[in-house]
């Protein structure tokens, strides 16, 4: 008597169900990178542009983020909030990827970014002058060591010193001990280079 012969299917097979429609849990880890991702996107992009300087890096940044949630999401076990799990995983991308950033600069040498805006009216101006601000701000705290970064990039975010503790392991005390140090560090150093540029 022979027994069956159970033929491996190919990976693609594998990932349909019958019909060739999506499996399950691929259509809802697919839903829920999409729900992340428009939900988070600006605040992602935001913490790019407090680790890296150039667009180009922030936009590839950006994509590691991406493309590191989508790896995690499997694994997500609910935890921790969905926010502070996702802010960990940005988090530690920036961390490593900045410091490879950095690495390759300092074999590389700097690439200048311009950025030539004119304004158009008065609010336009307002806008350049807040721009200005905020440019001036992220360049003030890629300077700071990567674990004052985090801080205030999530406190920025308008996370609590809870979701923050879960987020980098430091108890609430000691974030919020770290917090007012770093923002007067910011205030200092954001004033002396206005002080440089007048």
């Amino acid at each position: 008597m022979r027994l069956p012969v159970r033929k491996r299917k190919s990976m693609s097979t594998e990932a349909m169900a019958p019909h060739g429609q999506p499996r399950v849990e691929d259509a809802t880890r697919h839903d829920t990178f999409l729900r992340l991702i428009g939900q988070y996107e600006a605040a992602l992009r935001r913490l790019a542009a407090g680790y890296v300087v150039h667009a180009a890096d922030r936009e590839d940044l950006f994509q590691e983020i991406a493309v590191g949630l989508w790896r995690a999401i499997p694994g997500y076990r609910g935890e921790a909030s969905e926010r502070t799990w996702l802010y960990r995983i940005a988090h530690n991308i920036a961390i490593s990827s900045s410091a490879r950033l950095h690495r390759r600069e300092r074999s590389e040498g700097p690439i200048a970014e311009t950025v030539d805006q004119v304004p158009a009216n008065a609010d336009a101006e307002q806008e350049a002058v807040r721009n200005e601000q905020r440019r001036r701000l992220a360049e003030v705290i890629r300077t700071l060591p990567a674990v004052d970064r985090q801080m205030i990039l999530l406190h920025l975010e308008g996370l609590s010193y809870a979701e923050i503790e879960q987020i980098s392991g430091l108890s609430q005390s000691a974030v919020a001990t770290r917090l007012s140090r770093v923002r007067e560090r910011l205030k200092e150093k954001v004033q002396a280079r206005g002080m440089e540029q007048r």
